[in-house]
Order: structure tokens, then sequence, then C-alpha cells
């Protein structure tokens, strides 16, 4: 029996076990999928937190894709340099971290097309790198926005910077289902159809920021695709671990 889990804060929402039940389903496995929702990571430490629960892997979400990395014991080369782990198998009793929302995020890129090389990234923490991270070897020119004040804030970005990039990509959970934050500060007058918008939100499907954009003109694209690729690429590390064959 395969037993698969998900942590991070807040995750009621999550379609994770669903889909990953589906891929159990598909290679005819008995197994289980559970969210972990915590306020911390597990005192005890992540290698006895997944011992204790016959966990095999886990995915990491939001806030602990950067803090997860000290509780490992080896991270992937990708995972490494963008300093952001959500995937997370046990082999012989070690844990090792790996990041598959780059292809989540390179797949949902190449649905949109963008056409202007030119890109805000709203949010700094692991996926912001990751989009980073892939903009960048598509040849964007990228800036990060953010609350904090050691980075360009919302407030700190006129007009015609906000009009300059015609690319927008939300990677904070504003926006999603049980957060009540519905809206970014952002100047959503500058939108038109030159624009496109990539929301890492997958639920609600249509957010708040995508509604926005259509009403303008824009393409918009919500985080569901991202989140199934991903889980591909998550489940086929889970698989192998559970099968030894990593």
């Amino acid at each position: 029996m395969i037993r698969l889990g998900l942590i991070g804060n807040p995750i009621s929402h999550s379609l994770s076990p669903g889909i990953h039940q589906g891929f159990m389903k598909n290679e005819g496995l008995e197994g289980s999928y559970e969210l972990f929702e915590l306020r911390h990571l597990p005192e005890e430490g992540l290698n006895r937190f997944m011992n204790s629960r016959d966990l095999i892997g886990i995915n990491v979400t939001i806030p602990f894709k950067q803090t997860v990395i000290e509780h490992l014991d080896e991270v992937d080369e990708l995972a490494l340099e963008l300093n952001a782990v959500n995937t997370v198998v046990k082999k012989n009793n070690r844990l090792i971290g790996y990041n598959t929302d780059v292809y989540g995020i390179e797949q949902s890129l190449n649905s949109l097309s963008p056409h202007e090389k030119s890109a805000l990234i709203f949010g700094t923490g692991g996926a912001a790198h990751a989009v980073h991270y892939v903009l960048k070897k598509k040849g964007f020119e990228t800036k990060f926005i953010s609350r904090y004040p050691k980075e360009k804030t919302y407030q700190r970005l006129n007009r015609a910077e906000y009009a300059q990039h015609k690319l927008w990509v939300n990677c904070t959970p504003v926006g999603s289902e049980g957060i009540s934050d519905n809206l970014l500060p952002l100047p959503y007058d500058v939108l038109s159809e030159e624009f496109a918008i990539f929301d890492l939100v997958y639920k609600p499907k249509l957010t708040p920021l995508m509604h926005e954009g259509l009403n303008r003109g824009a393409k918009v694209l919500g985080g569901e695709k991202m989140l199934n690729e991903q889980a591909i690429k998550s489940w086929k590390l889970f698989y192998d671990a559970y099968y030894n064959k990593l």
C-alpha cells in the first residue's frame, strides 16, 4: 500500500488527493493521500513524522517549500538552485527533495503563449522563484513584486511600469478560496488584449485576477494545469521510490 500526503497551510481546498488517487487507480495500487495542515514543520523532524505515518512521499506547499530543505538528507540539483522543494520521497530512510513545479510552469506557459518578453511576478516564495527560473530560460525580463520593503513593492511601481510588462504572474495565495484577500493592489485598468495573466491559484478555476483580465481582453490561465502537470512528475518520483527504482 502506497501512502502519500501533502504538508502546508492552508490546504483544505487541495485537489491533490483526488489527482494522486487517480494515479493509484490507473496503476492498480491501493493507497492513500492525506492532507496535513501544519502551522510549523514537525518538531520531531520530517523523517520521524513520515515514518510514524508510513509515508513514502509527500508534496510540500506554502509556506514550507524553502524551510523544508533543512529537514532533508539530499536535494536535487534543480531544487537546490531554486531553493524550493515541493516533492519529498523516502529512500533507504533518507529524505530526498525535488522540484516538479518547474515542469508544471513550463507546460502552462507553453499553452498560454505570451507574446511579449517582459513579466511581473507577484510574490517571492518558492513558486515565484520557479516561475522566474522558467521565464529566464525563455528570455523574459522579469521583476519581482512583493508586499515586503526589501523587494519592489506594489506601491513603488508606477502605472507606466505595470503597463510595460505584458505578462502578470500571481505566485501568492491571494484570490484562493478561504483567503480573505481577493485582489492584489494593481492598476487593473492598464490591462488590455496585449496582456497575458497566469494565476497559480487553482481554486476557484476563475480567480478574481483572471476575471479582471478577461473583462479587459487579456489571455488568462489558472493554476489547475500547472497542478496536474507537476503532479505527474511527483507521482513518477513517488512510484519509483515505492518500487525502489530511484
